[in-house]
Parts: C-alpha cells; structure tokens; sequence
C-alpha cells in the first residue's frame, strides 16, 4: 500500500498545511510605532469590543513610566521605561506568550526640561530581525543606542548640543538596512535628519535643515516618519515640521526629492497618514489640532500637490489619523472622531465618542479601531462609513501609549502595567 495516497494520510497532511497556514496568517511582527510603515493596522481577529480582566491573557506591573509603545519581533516583546527618579531609563524585553520578563538593559541619563506632559520614555524603539533600537535624550545631547536580542548593547551614537523643547518624542524607522531618526530641534540648534547603519551605527547620510534666525517659527517635530514607494520605485522618507513643513528624502541617499511648505505655524506631534497615493497630517497646539492637509504624492516631476484641508473643530494633534479602506479616521484628542474619504476629503460624520483627552493614537483590527484615552477608557468603534460606537470598558490605569497587535493579539501598555488580550490563551 503507498501510504502517500492513502486517503488518511492525504487529509492529516492537508489538515498540517491548514493548520500551518493558519498559524503563519496570525504570526506579525510589529516592529516600530504603529507597525508596518506606521499604518496602526493589525491582523488580529476575535478580539472584544469590550473587556474585563477575564479576556486579560497576562498582566504584568511595570517597573517604571513610559509613553513608549511596545514592539515585537517573534514571540519577543520590547518595552521602554524610566524609573529611579528619571535618573535611570531601561529597555525591556518580555516574552509575549506568557508576560514573563526575559531581562533588562539599563544606562543612566540626564533629566531636561521636558513638556509636563511628555516622559523620559516617550520614543518607541524599533526592532528586527538582530537588534532593537533606542533614541531618546539625556542632558544636552540625543543619541540612538542598538542593543541586540540578549540585552547586550552593540553600539551607541550621540548627536551632542541637541536637546528639544518638550523633550524626544519621535521614534526611529528601519529601511533597508537603514535606522532614520529625525533629529529636530530648537531654533538657536541644527537639526537634521540622520540614517545610521544597523549594524555598525555608522552615519550614511544627512539631511541637514538650515536654522531661521529671528524666526519665532518652532522646527521641533515629535512625529514619526513614513516610507511612500510611487511608480519609479524609489523609497521616500516623509518628514514633517512647521518651520519646513514637508519633506520628501530619498531612503537611500538622503536627497531632497520635493518639498511642500505653504506656511505651518503649528508644532508636528501626530505622524503622518497614507492611503494610497494620498498623504494627511495635522499640526497643531494646546488641545487640539489647528492645521491640516492633504497632499497628492507622485504627481508631474515627482512633485507633491495639494488635495484638500479640512476644517479646525475635531482635528487631532496628538493622536496619528488612521487609514481604513480609503478612509481617515481622525481622532481628536478630547474624543471627537471623524471620518473622510481619502482622496476627496468628503465628510461622512463626525461624533463624540466618549469624554477625556487621547494621547494614544487608533489602531484597526478585524475592522474594530481601538483607541485609549489619559483616563483609563479603551474605546472601540467600527471601522466603516456609519459611525457605531462598539464598547467602552475602564480600565485601572490611564493610557499614553498607542496599542500593539502581533500574533494575533494585542498589547496595551497603560501607565502602570502591561496586557495581553485575545488570541489562544
């Protein structure tokens, strides 16, 4: 009898191949701020629109403060924290299947001034496959650190003479062997946007930005870049700040490739948005955002034009827009949403969804998005053209940072624990 056409056998292998690719569709690594390209899209699916401790998978107490978002590489979940009176700031790794703290890589740091909202531990670090990656300040410098997947730090840039009005915020990127990280600072400081080597901390290239003396214009940016690919296949870092408003750097060489500045006179917190060819961000102050655009990327001579701006009220400026099925979702931060067609700026509504101020910015999983809020609140809304408020639960500790969604799950950092929610327990 040839057992490899048996009929048993040939269904418990397609039965494997069913399970195998099962199992892969769920495995994602989340790899910097809001994941892939910082899109906030997850492939979690299952997971409640409302939730007690009972749908928890793990909860852990951490052992300092952070803003910082986790990130994770295989069953590897990576975490910042400062603690010991902002004297002492730490990256650590825990194993995402069981919340069990695997170790700690620390190093000591000088407290600055910092907005009273901000936190020592504010930038997400990005991660792959051999390292994961710091930046973040200390005194009158700011430096990237590379430390590998034991804990043991490879290498360690500074950028000296930088410091930053409201303290680091932006967090680094990967690309192509590249770790970019936007060195903006204040106006009397040179900023620049830097590419290291992953390997070695080597500086490729530079982009240098040119100071405005006299100017009361902030270039300070707390947001985090995006990569857009056009039609000519060349990879963009798209950079944002008031006093140069847009910028487009070839990934590669750091080449400006076009530049669209009508003007900012907001500070640049929430990143950058894409849906396609179409870019959205908003700059803003105080309590919410005050500017906005959308810009149409890959337009005659490799030029960026101008779609469309929207109206002040419920804009966000904290919080990053979100891209859904050709949509933006955009989540004020006193809990106003609002939803747009990408490519016309269409309004299709605009609700309260729930009271207290957002820092964290939204995220979408199996078309729900999650967003928390400074008061504990996790709140769930369809993902959809209607607005339908999904569920509200209260969780013991506020949120700062934006979720995680890896391996089918999500990992929500608040501000004095970690958690884990859906998939297998």
């Amino acid at each position: 009898m040839n057992l490899m056409k048996s009929p048993q056998v040939i269904l418990a292998v397609g039965l494997m191949a069913a399970w195998l690719i099962a199992d892969v569709s769920q495995a994602q690594e989340w790899t910097r701020f809001r994941g892939e390209n910082g899109a906030g899209q997850g492939k979690a699916v299952g997971l409640p629109s409302k939730v007690t401790i009972a749908d928890f998978n793990w909860i852990v107490d951490l052992p300092g403060s952070g803003h910082s978002s986790p990130v994770l590489w295989g069953n590897d979940l990576f975490l910042t924290v400062t603690a010991k009176g902002n004297k002492e700031r730490s990256l650590l790794c825990y194993d995402a299947g069981s919340g069990k703290l695997k170790w700690k890589w620390s190093e000591a740091f000088k407290e600055h001034h910092q907005h009273r909202f901000n936190n020592f531990a504010s930038s997400t670090p990005a991660v792959d496959a051999e390292r994961v990656y710091l930046f973040w300040g200390s005194g009158d410098h700011i430096h990237t650190v590379a430390v590998d997947h034991a804990g043991k730090e490879v290498w360690s840039v500074k950028f000296e003479g930088s410091s930053s009005d409201h303290g680091t915020a932006s967090s680094p990127i990967l690309v192509d062997g590249l770790l970019i990280v936007q060195c903006e600072h204040k106006l009397q400081q040179r900023s620049a946007v830097v590419a290291l080597n992953c390997v070695s901390g080597e500086e490729v290239w530079r982009y240098d930005r040119e100071n405005e003396m006299g100017s009361d214009k902030e270039k300070t940016a707390y947001s985090t870049s995006v990569v857009y690919q056009g039609k000519d296949g060349v990879k963009q870092v798209l950079v944002v700040n008031s006093t140069h408003g847009f910028s487009s750097l070839n990934a590669k060489t750091g080449e400006l490739l076009w530049q669209y500045n009508p003007g900012f006179k907001q500070r640049s917190v929430g990143s950058i948005a894409l849906s396609g060819d179409v870019m959205f961000a908003t700059l803003g102050s105080g309590g919410g955002g005050k500017e906005s655009v959308a810009l149409r990327l890959g337009g005659a001579g490799g030029q960026a034009q101008k779609l469309y701006s929207l109206e002040r009220k419920g804009l966000p400026y904290v919080p990053t827009p979100l891209v859904y099925n050709g949509l933006f979702f955009l989540w004020g931060d006193g809990g106003i949403l609002t939803c747009v067609e990408a490519e016309t700026g269409n309004k299709l509504y605009q609700q309260r969804v729930a009271s207290g101020t957002f820092f964290s910015s939204p995220i979408v999983t199996d078309g729900k998005i999650y967003c928390g809020s400074r008061e504990g609140k996790m709140v769930v809304v369809a993902a959809s053209r209607e607005f339908k408020l999904l569920g509200i639960s209260q969780l013991k500790s506020g949120i700062h940072a934006t979720p995680a969604v890896a391996n089918g799950k999500m990992f929500i950092r608040t501000d004095k624990r970690l958690i884990c929610l859906g998939g297998r327990k």
